[in-house]
This record gives structure tokens, sequence and C-alpha cells, in this order.
């Protein structure tokens, strides 16, 4: 995405205005400022880096917006804000990355360096702080991103809010492989590479999702989660196979692509007093039977 620009030209000694637009690259700054190299310019701003330092004021699923602070004079930019349209995305070591539109099918990436977290409602959470050039003072920011949880193979997607381009799919592992109904949640071990006092350094975060199991008659399993403002919205699963008891039903899971996730899940009790569901169970007399359309295992 190509920059516009004012920039103040004296000229026998007369202030002249002028716009140009500018190719260049955009980044981010480890202090979470905007970054861009220009390139292809045969003016005075030709391979100069133009910092625009300030805060990022809102995330979107296509978009991130920066409100200025303070100006370049060559730009005679004093404030205002800079909205650039794009996709987030993680990258490979479970950074928070935003891939800035160009023409033809390019992007600029801009990359978070710092650690991410899910917070209370489920959501991701990224927490930065901010130094005022001038006061030396240090300022909490955070960001908060709307979306929600999905599940695949060795991976946990978050997908933007309003978006179909724009989602965070990080390489995770299940901590705890099997659980019971009544456990409401859900917890992987992420690594993450990120930058604390300017140095790299890995981590492996719990990243927990809260929620309620779910089965309904069709033997369809969900993981109904809760989100910010009391939206929910419902993880489901496919289904390799079910082992039964006599109180219980153990589904172990797969994505929707079927792979198997690893996953198995306990529901103790359930359906004990629908005697038409267990009576077509009891009916069943080879190893594996067609339950609604899902193989069960007795």
């Amino acid at each position: 995405m190509p920059v516009t620009a004012r920039v103040k030209v004296d000229s026998k000694n007369r202030l002249i205005v002028r716009k140009l637009t500018l190719d260049g690259v955009w980044s981010l700054t480890p202090g979470h400022d905007l970054k861009f190299r220009v390139l292809g310019s045969d003016g005075e701003l030709s391979g100069k880096t133009l910092i625009f330092t300030g805060n990022i004021e809102n995330v979107k699923g296509d978009s991130i917006s920066f409100r200025i602070r303070d100006y370049q004079s060559v730009l005679g930019i004093r404030s205002g804000s800079i909205r650039l349209t794009g996709r987030w995305k993680a990258d490979k070591y479970n950074r928070l990355t935003f891939q800035v539109s160009k023409a033809k099918s390019r992007y600029d990436t801009l990359t978070f360096q710092g650690k991410w977290e899910v917070g209370k409602n489920n959501e991701i959470i990224y927490r930065y702080s901010k130094t005022h050039l001038k006061t030396k003072k240090r300022e909490a920011r955070t960001l908060v991103f709307s979306g929600y949880w999905d599940i695949e193979k060795s991976r946990l997607t978050y997908r933007i809010e309003r978006s179909s381009d724009s989602y965070f799919s990080f390489k995770a592992a299940l901590r705890i492989k099997a659980v019971t109904a009544g456990k409401r949640k859900l917890e992987y071990t992420v690594g993450v590479r990120y930058v604390k006092e300017r140095v790299y350094r890995k981590t492996r975060e719990t990243v927990t999702i809260y929620g309620k199991w779910k089965v309904d008659r069709d033997l369809k399993v969900s993981f109904d989660v809760v989100y910010s403002g009391g939206k929910r919205k419902k993880i489901g699963f496919g289904v390799e196979r079910i082992f039964k008891d006599d109180i219980s039903l153990k589904f172990f899971l797969a994505d929707k692509r079927g792979a198997s996730l690893g996953l198995s899940v306990e529901f103790a009790k359930v359906f004990r007093n629908d005697a038409e569901f267990f009576l077509a169970l009891e009916r069943a007399g080879i190893e594996y039977s067609i339950i609604g359309g899902i193989k069960v295992r007795f």
C-alpha cells in the first residue's frame, strides 16, 4: 500500500505544499510505532525511512489503525490517523502479524514481537508498553481481538470476527487428551518466540478455552464457548468411534476434516433414561453398527 504525503518545499523564500505518492515497505518497530521505508522515488525522500510515532487505536478483521502523536517535519504531518488494510495471520513462531495489502497480491508484514494471552472471555489479548519520548513515561497498552476458536489437528485456530481471510492458526499440543464432560475447559500448550528487553526468548504457554461439552440425540459432540457480550459459538467435532458401557459413552473426536485430534470426552449417564436409544444399541449384534451415521463400538 503506497502512502500519500504532503511535502513542504522552500522555493525562492516561498513555502509550497505539494502532494506526492510514495511506494515503499511497511513494518512495525520494536516500540510498536509504524515504519515506512521509501522505495522507487526520485525525490528527496528516496531511500529514507519514515517513523510515524503514536498508538495503535483500533484493530479489525481487515485493518489496523494508528493515531499519530508526533510528526515527521519533512511530510508536514502533525497529527491524524493512518489506516492500513490487509489480514491477520500467525507466523511460524506463533506470533501475531498483520499483512498489509499491496498491489499484485503482495503484502508487507507488521510483526507483533511480544506475547499474547487468552482472556477470561476466551478472546485473544495482546499487551505492550509505549515510552513517551518527551516525558520518558511508560504507558501500558492493550489490543483485544474479537473472534472465536476452532480446533484442527495439532493446531488451535482463532478466526477474527467479520473476516474470512483473517485468522491466527497456532501450532499447539493437547495437555490432557482424555476428559469428562464435567471438565469445562480445553487446555493446549503453545510455544511462542517473543522479544523481551530486546532479546529473543522462547516460552511454552498454556492456552485455556472455557466452555461446556454437549452431545445431542444424533451423537453430535460440541464444545459451547461463551465470548464477550454473552455471545456463544460452538466448536463442532467429528467422531471417530464411540465406546459404551453401562453408564457412559466415550467419544473419540476428530476435526471437521476427519483428522484424529487425539482427544476423547466421556459423558457419564448420558441418555440413561432414553430407553429407545439404549434399545437400539443393545439390538446391534455385530462389532460395529451405524447409529446416526457414526460407528459405535460395543
